[in-house]
């Protein structure tokens, strides 16, 4: 019995750049993290919709600036959900979007927004489908990015990032997920595919290894890439700091989608923390 269906949640960092930086990955049919990918769909808004939350967010940023009390600069503009479904279960296109309507109204209502803010709000979602091999022993099985802009109506929505928030989205996900596909999560028992008709034993073995090695490679590429950021600052080249930092928010997103071992953890935050990326 699983207690919810799994719901992750990330504020959307480094303001613009952050949230065409998730546009462009998320689509990214040839990236190494989507390997296991069968395919993408965009099943809500598209890039412009993105744009719409940029720039919501940019014009809150300018407001802040006018306001000698206008409070801590802000510099995430989106917070991003990933609605998740263990293999086995295959929504279609129709479907996710109906669960959706009913997650998005659900956080709407918890966000007490006004008529004229619903509108803003609802021009702000976007909704990416990854679609997963169902066969592999490791790995998700299919999932939707939800990204919503944080700004409506020159207000941050601040309960979007909080504990209640995805409180409340995981209980609109449990029952979206029943009403409209007919599974309750209590009904799941969790397991993993029987390697000896799925995989042979060898190859789950070489397939875990070269998992193993490619976080490694992964690492080691952001450690070399903080080492020049590090560089760069150091010398004061802000474009140069700028662009090495840019790579490393690429390096992190990577990580975001890989199974990092715990002893990384740490350095990864720090690092993060100290390029001002977490606050």
């Amino acid at each position: 019995m699983l207690k919810n269906w799994i719901v992750t949640t990330e504020p959307v960092k480094n303001s613009t750049n952050g949230v065409m930086a998730r546009e462009r990955y998320l689509l990214a049919k040839n990236h190494s993290n989507h390997r296991n990918t069968e395919s993408i769909i965009s099943l809500v808004g598209d890039a412009k919709t993105s744009q719409r939350i940029a720039l919501a967010g940019e014009q809150f940023r300018v407001q802040q600036q006018l306001n000698p009390h206008g409070g801590r600069p802000i510099c995430s503009y989106a917070m991003e959900y990933c609605l998740a479904l263990p293999k086995g279960y295959r929504p279609t296109e129709k479907q996710w979007k109906l669960i959706l309507n009913d997650c998005c109204s659900t956080l709407a209502l918890l966000c007490e927004l006004q008529p004229h803010e619903i509108r803003q709000f609802k021009s702000q979602i976007r909704a990416i489908l990854h679609r997963q091999n169902q066969n592999l022993i490791r790995g998700t099985g299919d999932h939707v990015h939800l990204v919503i802009g944080k700004v409506v109506c020159r207000r941050v929505l601040k309960v979007l990032q909080q504990k209640k928030g995805t409180k409340v989205l995981k209980s609109a996900f449990n029952a979206a997920v029943l009403k409209h596909i007919g599974i309750d999560h209590q009904d799941y028992t969790p397991h993993e595919i029987d390697r000896g008709k799925r995989l042979e034993t060898w190859r789950y073995q070489q397939q875990k290894a070269e998992e193993a090695l490619h976080v490694e490679k992964v690492v080691l590429r952001m450690q070399k890439q903080a080492e020049k950021w590090f560089e760069a600052n150091d010398n004061n080249n802000k474009r140069q700091a700028n662009r090495q930092l840019n790579r490393l928010i690429k390096i992190f997103e990577e990580l975001s989608e890989l199974n990092v071992p715990t002893k990384y953890h740490n350095s990864i935050q720090d690092l993060k923390s100290t390029v001002g990326l977490t606050h």
